[in-house]
């Protein structure tokens, strides 16, 4: 079988460490702008690994590069290629697997579904393994009322040594956008819906306690309503949200950010390059905030659901707690964005994923046996039921 990665960085790079152990790939091409160092140490069977370059943001050039006669397709560009990237793969008639947002694609499904292929969005860290795990945990309930799910990627303690507690492990600017977007959750069986600058407010952050980690901020994330109708618990639930794990301390930086307009897109024209203030602070913190060597992050998930299940109430809490291993150098968030992408893609060439057209980790990924190859890979899903 034969793989296209797209994307050969931090987590494009842990999608080739899986693939290249997998018995079931032949080959592997990955394609970037720039050809990553494989370290021999560290990743085996180099013999199943070429190189393409391509230009993500030439149509042409990305369009050409993907008609390979791959078996699948394994997308890690930026995010902001997610409708360019799917709208070829599909006109080329190639599975595909990625692990960005799925919102503006429904309209693929139907033209999927006729040339007989799988797209399967948002099968990563957050979104990706949470959604698997509330879509398993809704199918147990007879009655959902409350669903609450919570990602974070941080430093372990040890590793914070700057204000914001924060260091990267994807890009900067991608951080930076996802904490300025409004969000839509529910509490009380009223549906709320609040401002990105509202959201970083003192009075709107709860705090959870995560077993061997400690007591972290949880802060709402985009629109959880959707996918509380993507679970199919709409009728039923009375409280859900969606939530951003952070160290106490980063929420307050970023409201004043907020305030001061630090992360506006606008470009100014007395900034070198016509830079928008986002742009600055990006430049100016990205080379501050990086791990060091021997420094671990750490990727969080917690669901905690709550309902009626064989005519009792109960509750499931689920967590997910990875750490970055040294040995390789990935990072938590690396293992946890980019395995997930692997295993799902080999799912599908295996033929345990079926079902055509836009697909759902929620619905079409299996449970029992994702779990199990997330343990091959050391990233323990840990339930408590009471």
């Amino acid at each position: 079988m034969k793989i296209l990665v797209l994307g050969c960085g931090m987590q494009g790079r842990a999608v080739i460490y899986d693939l290249l152990k997998s018995d079931l790939i032949t080959e592997i091409v990955g394609a970037d702008m720039v050809e990553p160092t494989l370290d021999p140490d560290i990743f085996s069977h180099l013999d199943k690994f070429s190189f393409v370059k391509i230009d993500g943001n030439d149509r042409a050039d990305l369009s050409e590069k993907m008609d390979c006669d791959a078996d699948i397709i394994v997308d890690m560009l930026p995010r902001e290629l997610i409708r360019t990237v799917t709208e070829l793969a599909v006109e080329i008639g190639t599975h595909l697997v990625n692990a960005n947002y799925a919102k503006g694609l429904d309209d693929l499904h139907d033209k999927a579904l006729a040339k007989g292929i799988s797209i399967m969005p948002e099968m990563g860290f957050d979104p990706g393994i949470d959604l698997v795990i509330a879509g398993e945990a809704a199918r147990q309930f007879d009655e959902i009322h409350e669903l609450h799910s919570y990602g974070g990627g941080l430093p372990e303690a040890a590793a914070i040594d700057n204000p914001l507690k924060y260091k990267i492990t994807w890009t900067f600017a991608g951080v930076l956008d996802s904490t300025n977007q409004d969000t839509r959750m529910m509490k009380d069986g009223e549906e709320i819906h609040m401002s990105a600058q509202d959201i970083y407010g003192e009075k709107n952050i709860h705090t959870v306690d995560i077993p061997g980690v400690g007591e972290l901020d949880a802060i709402y994330n985009r629109d959880a309503m959707v996918f509380a109708e993507k679970f199919g618990i709409e009728k039923t639930v009375k409280s859900t949200g969606r939530y951003t794990l952070r160290w106490s301390g980063f929420a307050p930086i970023i409201h004043t950010w907020m305030k001061f307009g630090m992360l506006s897109k606008e470009p100014l024209d007395w900034l070198p390059d016509n830079m928008s203030p986002q742009d600055y602070l990006c430049k100016l913190l990205e080379p501050q905030l990086q791990l060091g060597e021997q420094e671990r992050d750490v990727c969080i998930l917690r669901v905690d659901v709550k309902g009626i299940r064989n005519g009792n109430q109960e509750r499931q809490l689920y967590h997910v707690i990875d750490y970055r291993d040294l040995e390789t150098g990935f990072t938590a968030m690396n293992r946890t964005v980019g395995f997930p992408a692997s295993i799902v893609a080999q799912m599908i060439l295996k033929g345990e994923i079926k079902e055509k057209g836009l697909l759902s980790p929620i619905h079409h990924t299996p449970y029992d046996s994702f779990i199990k190859e997330l343990g091959k890979r050391g990233i323990k899903v840990i339930k408590n039921t009471n």
